[in-house]
């Protein structure tokens, strides 16, 4: 009987340390974003830059017949078998 109790026992406290961990690692709290993009620098907006242009992401985003390739605003239709996006 105190073998039983015992295993009761640690396996309540592993599935607690479990479930703590597991917690912990998918934090639900949501962190909002800064409403000043200035605000965050050279350095960062330098980053961006060179992650929007590697990324190709204007190749899709961008404005149809526009001059300026760093205005997104999308128009280009994917089509899927789930549909056209």
């Amino acid at each position: 009987m105190l073998r039983l109790r015992r295993l009761l026992v640690t396996l309540v406290l592993l599935a607690a340390v479990g479930l703590g961990g597991f917690y912990l690692l998918t934090d639900p709290r949501i962190v909002s974003p800064s409403p000043e993009i200035g605000a965050l620098g050279a350095a960062d907006l330098d980053n961006g830059r060179i992650l929007f242009a590697a990324g190709g992401c204007a190749s899709c985003h961008a404005t149809p017949n526009q001059d300026d390739k760093l205005r997104l605003g999308g128009g280009l239709a994917l089509e899927s078998p789930f549909g056209t996006f």
